[in-house]
């Protein structure tokens, strides 16, 4: 088994994201970068980072016959590592996650990430079949990133709405992918949004949804929690997801569902840019 495909299929960068998720919510929640605890926090990014990883890799594993249609490039079908060894690695994933939590010192945090690692599990096994329901579990999976950072230094205020936020993007984002992966769960026996209502339709509830996140981006500046520096990169994240919204409302065919999710992909990046420069300065 090789390092790189371990890598590759735990999909490091998402695993960062999610750890720079519990950073800003942590940060957010005390109010100052200087009064993190380092500790808490430390393990708390550990924790979210390593069950993502492990999410990633069971998703990839349950995903594997659907992925020799869409996404043969991936470790999987491409034969970089074997479906015994990646389901394995999520596994150690996941226990070393949950350690992890535990060293947090918070009981809410433990359940927090242990109820995450098991709805994961069940989105990978067969939630992700069942259409909407499975793209709002992965948004409240994001979502739930910022309040894993505010579980562990005891704060939730402002933190929920940059947690709602994150996951009513990522509902967006969700159904424009299962529009890019309509080919491949059409051999399978998913139950997509898209396939159910068609791409129109579905790629008219991820512009709702995306607009409801684009709404909420101006209160933690109305509310004074961020400042200019915040306001600004954040508008320039708001851009990119306008111009993924245009992109799928022109044409909802794979390529353009597979560009507008790249774009919304660099929206979110660029969104987590805004609040961690806007709870730092």
């Amino acid at each position: 088994m090789k390092l790189g495909a371990i890598l590759k299929i735990t999909r490091p960068h998402n695993c960062l994201l999610a750890g720079i998720g519990v950073l800003i919510g942590s940060i957010i929640s005390v109010g100052s970068i200087n009064e993190v605890p380092g500790w808490e926090v430390t393990f708390a990014f550990i924790a979210a980072a390593l069950i993502s990883g492990a999410g990633n890799t069971v998703n990839d594993y349950a995903d594997r016959e659907v992925d020799s249609v869409n996404n043969p490039e991936r470790p999987i079908p491409a034969g970089e590592i074997s479906p015994s060894e990646a389901l394995l690695t999520s596994r150690i994933l996941f226990v070393f996650g949950i350690l992890s939590a535990i060293l947090i010192g918070k009981i809410s945090c433990l359940l927090l990430a242990g109820f995450n690692s098991g709805l994961l599990a069940y989105y990978a096994s067969s939630l992700k079949k069942k259409g909407l329901i499975g793209n709002l579990a992965i948004s409240y999976l994001v979502g739930s990133t910022f309040l894993f950072g505010g579980l562990a230094v005891g704060g939730l205020e402002i933190v929920g709405i940059l947690s709602a936020m994150a996951a009513l993007s990522t509902a967006g984002r969700e159904l424009i992918k299962d529009i890019e992966d309509i080919r491949g769960d059409r051999k399978s026996e998913s139950e997509s949004f898209p396939l159910k209502v068609g791409r129109r339709k579905a790629a008219t509830v991820g512009m709702i949804l995306t607009a409801s996140a684009i709404a909420l981006t101006p209160i933690p500046y109305l509310l004074g929690v961020m400042g200019k520096v915040y306001l600004g990169v954040v508008t320039i994240s708001v851009g990119t997801f306008v111009a993924g919204m245009l992109i799928i409302n022109r044409s909802q065919d794979r390529e353009s569902a597979h560009t507008a999710s790249l774009t919304y992909k660099i929206g979110m990046s660029l969104g987590l840019v805004a609040f961690l420069l806007g709870s730092m300065l």
